[in-house]
């Protein structure tokens, strides 16, 4: 099938010996000697494809194919750049400015049709009814070529004035809140919007999941905050099952309210965008748009922007998020370290004490863990100890703090919880761990766990204490046979 290529080359020569040179290959040429024509002719004929050289007066190869990539109709049609040189820095900007292929002008003239076609051979074809389309829509606008030119530089412009503008925002990681408002700044700088949210993921799991909201010019129920936040996680987790919505929470970072724009149901809302971010197959944030006026974010050129621009913040926040993270968790188990034991447990008994809340801990040991050890090997050790950290944290609730406490000892935090009311789950850890079977080289090993609980009482009054009575509970039931939990009582304070 006969296809159009246009042409574009600024040395007569050069443009003559280059179109001899496609002709043999039977499709229809189009030559322009310069960039300007050239995209007169491109909005002219729609060709199928278009070559151009890279070294141009007023306007360059790069600028062209900039200017036809970023109008939505033209973007359509490949463009091939080619230069003198075969240089790493050509080939860059080229795939930068949007050119589908790059190729040296110094091929010889067999390989240089060869590339030509096979490019033109792997391009989905554009049919007559959709040029024609494109070549009336272009003649009804009436723009001139220069006025066309300035307008899609000026896009360029506003989009490389955005990304600069978001580029800046990197600043701004440490304080979730902080890069809140500033976004919020920017996107109402941009796009019309009653409600805007933000979403960033953190790594630990355990931080409830905060969306922040700004609103704008108007004046919503507080019952809308709740369908807005449930809208959002829903679509944002859509591939898993909805979280426990007490774990998620809803915080407004800006308010400008118009009492007489009064929005009463989630309905009123008639336009809407959620966007989720994803990085490693993990959701690590996402944002969001509402409008009561229709249709205001259809097609949207400035929020794609926006979103490039945000995976890229998102991602400097999660690998920020990441590292905290990292410096809380113990490598082995995969557990809290003791370090944020200590500050969990530091502020989980203060809680308790304030709001006379319960609190319970429960301190668990790998009964014989020398001998396992010294007769499996320390390997084998390693791998049982993480084998039951991994039954202990998928056995407790997301409010509970599961911490390795130091050798083979586990501790675990129980927030609004009584001792009597662990004793229950925790029995179940110790005898799932009971009867699991722990391999080595093809044989079972059993291994089991002591456990000693404590809580908050009235004569507990430092979480030090607290903690030393789960340890003497610990060693009455190693004391008395292992493999069991001991509740504390006034008798093992004597």
């Amino acid at each position: 099938m006969k296809k159009k290529i246009l042409l574009i080359e600024d040395s007569p020569i050069q443009l003559k010996s280059i179109e001899i040179t496609l002709s043999k290959l039977g499709h229809e040429i189009i030559t322009s000697p310069n960039a300007i024509e050239g995209i007169e002719k491109a909005y002219q004929f729609v060709p199928d494809l278009i070559i151009s050289d890279i070294v141009m007066p007023e306007i360059n190869g790069y600028q062209l194919c900039r200017l036809l990539k970023n109008d939505n109709q033209m973007q359509k049609v490949p463009i091939i750049l080619l230069t003198q040189l075969n240089e790493k820095l050509d080939s860059f900007w080229a795939l930068k400015a949007g050119a589908d292929c790059f190729i040296t002008k110094s091929d010889k003239q067999e390989e240089f049709l060869e590339k030509v076609q096979n490019f033109l051979d792997k391009s989905i074809p554009m049919s007559e009814e959709e040029r024609q389309s494109i070549i009336n829509e272009k003649k009804s606008e009436n723009i001139n070529l220069q006025t066309r030119i300035n307008n899609l530089l000026d896009q360029s412009l506003i989009e490389s004035t955005i990304i600069n503008e978001f580029r800046n925002l990197s600043e701004f990681i440490y304080s979730t809140k902080i890069l809140s408002k500033e976004l919020f700044s920017l996107a109402f700088s941009l796009i019309d919007f009653n409600v805007a949210a933000l979403f960033f993921n953190e790594r630990d799991d355990k931080k409830k999941k905060n969306l922040q909201l700004s609103i704008q010019n108007c004046t919503l129920d507080d019952k809308i905050l709740i369908d807005i936040k449930n809208d959002f996680f829903s679509e944002v987790f859509s591939d898993k099952t909805q979280e426990d919505d007490s774990y998620n929470d809803v915080e407004i970072i800006e308010m400008s309210t118009v009492e007489e724009n009064k929005i009463n149901n989630f309905s009123e809302l008639q336009s809407k965008i959620i966007l989720p971010i994803s990085y490693a197959n993990k959701v690590i944030g996402g944002i969001a748009f509402y409008n009561a006026k229709p249709h205001r974010f259809n097609h949207n050129k400035i929020i794609e922007i926006i979103l490039k621009e945000l995976k890229i913040l998102m991602r400097i926040k999660w690998l920020y998020s990441e590292t905290k993270y990292l410096a809380i968790i113990d490598g082995l188990t995969g557990l809290y370290n003791r370090r944020f034991f200590q500050q969990t447990i530091e502020r989980e008994f203060a809680r308790s004490k304030r709001h006379k809340t319960n609190l319970s801990i429960a301190l668990f040991d790998v009964d014989h863990f020398k001998l396992v050890n010294d007769n499996y090997g320390h390997q084998f050790g390693d791998k049982a100890l993480a084998e039951i950290s991994k039954i202990i944290k998928a056995s407790t609730r997301k409010t509970d703090y599961v911490t390795r406490y130091g050798g083979e000892e586990i501790i675990l935090v129980l927030p609004d919880t009584t001792m009597d009311q662990a004793l229950i789950p925790i029995e179940r850890i110790r005898k799932k761990i009971e009867n699991k079977n722990f391999e080595y080289k093809g044989q079972f090993v059993k291994i089991t766990v002591s456990c000693g609980l404590s809580e908050v009482s009235t004569d507990v009054h430092s979480q030090e204490e607290l903690v030393l009575r789960a340890d003497k509970s610990l060693y009455e039931s190693k004391r008395t046979g292992r493999n069991k939990t001991t509740c504390f009582n006034s008798c093992l304070n004597a």
